[in-house]
């Protein structure tokens, strides 16, 4: 049986919520358009792993629907959630400051500059934007472990911690508690080990997932047109999935499964219990108007940008919609306004209060590890190495090996783009196509062969990346013996003899 890495769950999810809180909003029919392709592209992405799971594993559904678990009691609180968070991310007394400060403007939609799309996106300030928030201050998203730990956070066993929790508490119903295990000890350690894996967007949507409120809902039912299937336009056919009539299970060992002893339908408990509330703000209830505050930035001072229209609208004071209805409904409204606009002073102060709590305290730690080329290479118009990105091993950036200001040299010379860093490739920051040529862009990992033990333990490093690229198939990487580059730029200076197969000879294999 196959698990399904959690990671890919919220690159879903991410999406979902982008297109959610878009501003200005998206036309009704073009949100729901948007929302089915990302939705049927994500199920066909994962269809292989999905179908090798067990047959009666509601895992996945249940992480994509945690609005409906009104049989579960997390019994999470506010003050004793933070104090967890605390210590399993060993906070400091400045960083429990910051991320108490971060609550300001609770509950609201705030825009965050992003700057792949070169705009400001609305963002919920909620437990889970804090959470992913404070984890970017601390640095998680750069800890070497977490960044090959994370992908091996499986949806599965999430699942089977918040069980667990679940089973220990009164407010549960009878069929969560029957799953319960008098040998189970120390249950939220358990979910704090997986945190201290994470990353700071897995560790947002893992947080909602808690709390049973992502801010939307995503859509069970989905209409699938002829675009996706060979039918006619004429016929419509209907995907959805039924997450209330699942039986929840927990597992024993990597292939067996646990029944609950007792089952309790869902809806009835809900009926006789109330369904659960969590003690955290929700744009999703009623409890009070939405405001527009403005965060810190990466960028110099920079207003929001907005059309002329926009600004007339933004001099009537109007809140946003209370309720975000499920983003797959067949009748979706859309706000026409936007809530007032601050004034410079109110900005300016929100600004000077909050700047320090994001990046623009330190640089960018991937500007760090990327070195881009000329694209032109000073022996030859045609060089082999126009479409290549390197990446170099730690082993031959040592400074026991004198031969690494010549490596550069070698580098420059060709005008290459390299890496020192394995964190760009698992960032998708990296160009795919060549800017000339149009080609896909060759990855090529530089080492030492002479370092056995180290150069085996960097190619599983790339191994354990398991890099895709956008078609879902494997992204592999070459590995070479880096005096490549020197034999190359011999040749293209004419002073070494023409071999034959000289990659072959310096390849040493590809993960």
């Amino acid at each position: 049986m196959k698990n399904l890495p959690f990671y890919k769950v919220c690159k879903l999810l991410d999406e979902l919520e982008g297109l959610v809180c878009r501003f200005p909003p998206l036309l009704p029919k073009i949100l729901k358009e948007k929302v089915s392709d990302a939705w049927i592209r994500w199920f066909k992405l994962h269809r292989d792993t999905l179908d090798a799971m067990h047959k009666d594993d509601p895992s996945v559904l249940f992480t994509l629907k945690p609005e409906v678990l009104d049989d579960r009691d997390y019994d999470v609180h506010k003050v004793t959630f933070e104090r967890f968070l605390a210590r399993y991310f060993h906070m400091t007394v400045e960083q429990r400051a910051t991320f108490k400060q971060l609550e300001e403007g609770d509950g609201t939609l705030i825009p965050v500059w992003n700057p792949k799309a070169d705009r400001d996106d609305l963002v919920r300030n909620d437990i889970g934007y804090r959470v992913q928030s404070i984890m970017k201050y601390i640095g998680r998203d750069t800890n070497q472990k977490t960044v090959f730990e994370h992908m091996k956070v499986t949806v599965q066993e999430i699942e089977d911690t918040l069980i667990i929790i679940a089973a220990q508490n009164e407010g549960s119903s009878a069929t969560i508690k029957s799953l319960a295990d008098p040998n189970d000890r120390d249950t939220w350690d358990r979910l704090g080990q997986i945190y201290s894996r994470l990353q700071s967007s897995q560790g947002k949507w893992l947080t909602r997932i808690i709390h049973k409120d992502f801010g939307f809902q995503v859509p069970v039912d989905i209409l699938v047109t002829a675009f996706h299937t060979s039918f006619p336009r004429d016929l419509e056919v209907r995907a959805k999935f039924d997450v209330k009539n699942l039986v929840p299970i927990r597992r024993r060992g990597d292939t067996g499964i646990i029944m609950p002893s007792v089952l309790q339908p869902r809806w009835s408990f809900a009926k006789d219990q109330g369904t659960q509330t969590m003690p955290v703000p929700s744009v999703a209830r009623p409890t009070k108007s939405l405001q527009l505050i403005s965060p810190p930035s990466t960028r110099r001072s920079r207003p929001l940008v907005l059309s002329d229209s926009a600004v007339s609208s933004l001099n009537v004071m109007q809140s946003l919609p209370q309720q975000i209805p499920p983003i797959g409904s067949e009748n979706i409204e859309v706000p026409q306004k936007t809530p007032t606009r601050l004034t410079h002073r109110s900005r300016r102060m929100s600004l000077e209060q909050l700047r320090s709590l994001q990046k623009s305290k330190s640089p960018d730690p991937l500007t760090k590890t990327i070195f881009t080329g000329t694209g032109q290479c000073k022996q030859t118009t045609n060089c082999v190495f126009h479409n290549a990105i390197f990446i170099l091993s730690p082993c031959i950036l040592s400074p026991c090996i004198s031969s690494h200001l010549w490596l550069i040299d070698l580098l420059q010379s060709h005008g290459a783009t390299y890496i020192t860093s394995l964190l760009p490739l698992t960032r998708k920051v990296l160009p795919k196509r060549c800017r000339k040529t149009g080609k896909r862009v060759r990855k090529i990992a530089l080492v030492e062969h002479g370092r056995i033990d180290q150069t085996i333990a960097f190619m599983k490093q790339i191994g354990a990346l398991q890099l895709t690229r956008s078609n879902g198939k494997r992204d592999w990487i070459e590995t070479c013996d880096w005096r490549l580059l020197e034999k190359i730029a011999g040749l293209e200076r004419g002073n070494e003899s023409v071999e034959v197969d000289i990659w072959g000879r310096h390849r040493l294999g590809t993960v």
